[in-house]
Order: structure tokens, then sequence, then C-alpha cells
């Protein structure tokens, strides 16, 4: 692993073990009212309620695995999609977080379902994966952290085995974005400890880049619960009332800035300068 991966893998840990330490963050990850640990809340096209496991079925659809599947979650925090996906699709799991506190909140949910013995979490880097060969790699909101997005497909991507699937679900900006949503952006980029991330077509360059061929790909978007600017600026008001340093020494600096920074996406969101995609590539 790179200097500059093991520099930002460091930056990423200490920004979740703050954020784990927090009660308020178990429960919401200031990403408007239909919020999870883990990953968003979709509007489910068929007509159900919203939910975060709307996007387990509208990512695994129309992927052909294996019996039993090989599956690497890279960045799977609390582990809810192993916990959701592993006994429905079988297998063997392994789960990567930099964060202890999520490896063992989420080892006892696998374990309490019986998961324990074909589901586990490591504390390490995406960066540097197990071996593999996997049939299945999953990047859901994780991979927009990588500092050096074309070195992380690649690795991903060595590890996979012929014909597996890299699916990877994250907030991508589109092209030629004015000024002030520029601005937003790199606020949002600096409190979500996101260096780099790419656009669509930055990511796609990736996967091609490390011999993977893009074969499905969704704007999920219109699925999304989000505020517009109006809507959050009473809220955005209230975080930014005590100056940065005084936020800091209280113990709620890295909560603010997480909260700021979900803010800042949502308002992008709405206005169409982020897009929520998934993709789908394939080693074939």
């Amino acid at each position: 692993m790179s200097s500059l991966a093991t520099r930002q893998a460091r930056r990423v840990a200490r920004y979740y073990r703050w954020l784990d330490g927090l009660s308020f963050f178990e429960e919401r990850r200031a990403e408007g009212e239909a919020a999870h640990p883990i990953h968003r809340a979709l509007t489910d096209p068929d007509g159900g309620p919203a939910s975060p496991y709307v996007l387990h079925r509208l990512m695994l659809e129309g992927l052909a695995l294996p019996e039993a599947p090989r599956v690497l979650d890279a960045g799977c925090g609390y582990g809810a999609t192993m916990l959701d996906l592993a006994p429905r699709l079988g297998g063997d799991w392994t789960g990567l977080t930099l964060s202890e506190a999520q490896r063992q909140r989420g080892g006892a949910a696998l374990a309490a379902a019986g998961l324990a013995d074909r589901v586990r979490i490591r504390v390490q880097s995406y960066d540097m994966p197990p071996p593999g060969p996997f049939d299945l790699i999953i990047g859901i909101e994780s991979l927009i952290h990588s500092a050096a997005p074309e070195a992380t497909i690649a690795v991903l991507a060595s590890v996979l085995a012929p014909g597996g699937h890299l699916v990877m679900v994250d907030d991508m900006p589109e092209e030629g974005m004015p000024p002030e949503a520029a601005r937003r952006f790199d606020v949002f980029r600096r409190y979500w400890r996101a260096p780099v991330a790419p656009t669509r077509a930055g990511w796609v360059r990736a996967m091609e880049g490390a011999g993977l061929t893009l074969v499905g790909e969704r704007d999920l978007s219109p699925l999304l619960c989000v505020r517009d600017m109006a809507q959050a600026t009473p809220r955005l008001r209230e975080l930014r009332r005590w100056p940065l340093r005084l936020r800091r020494a209280l113990g709620f600096g890295v909560r603010a800035e997480a909260e700021i920074g979900g803010i800042m996406l949502e308002t992008l969101q709405t206005e169409g300068f982020v897009r929520y995609r998934l993709l789908v590539a394939k080693r074939v």
C-alpha cells in the first residue's frame, strides 16, 4: 500500500473513531430524514416503503453469481449489508473497515444472527485487501474516501475472480460545476474526508484502466430522500453558531463537520450537481 493510501487510511480511521463514539452517529449520519448508520434509504421504485435495503435489491438486479459466492465488502461499516445479503446469497463474506468500534459492533450482530462462521469483519484498508479471488466486491459509499481512486480500483480488480463483479455506489459530481456549487462540494469533500471524489467518467476510466468492463449502471438520485437549501438552512445556522475551535474543544467538532458536509451534499444533490450512482464492472 502506498504512503498516500496509508496516510489517508489513518485520516479516515480517526474520523470514524470520533463518529463511532457518538450515540448521534449510531442512529443518524446527517443525510436527511431517512438516514442509516451505513448507507442511505432509497424510495422503492416498486412502491414499497423507503429503506436502505432497496439499494441491495437494485444493485444485485441482473447480477449472475455462483451458488456460494465469495464476497468482499470494501468499506463495510457495521456490516449491515452483509447481515442482510449473506443469509440470502450464501457463500463466504469478508468485510473491511478502518474502525475497531465498527468491527466489534458488527461482529456481535453477525454472531447473534448465526453468521460468524462464514461472515467476518476485519480492520483493514481496502487498498490492501485479502488475496481473494472474490466473485463479488461491493463498495457502498466507501470508495469515495480513496486518495488514489485509480490505484484503489486496480488493487480491487486484482483480487476479482474471472467473471467476477465490482459493484460500487457513491456520490459523483457532475462535470462543469459552477463556482458556488464547487465551493460547497469542497466543503463536503473536506468534512467527509473524500480528497478526490471522482466524476462518473473518472470512476469508469479507473475501471477500464484496471481491465474491467462497465456492464451496468443506474442513476439512483431520483430515489434519494434529501433536503434542499431552504429546508437545511436552519440546521446549518445552528451548527455554525459556534466557532470551529470551540466546537472541537467541546468534543463535537467532527460531528458538526460530518453533518455540515452531509447538508452540503444534500443541497448539491437536490440541484443536480452531484449524482448518486450505481456502477457495475466485470472482470471478463
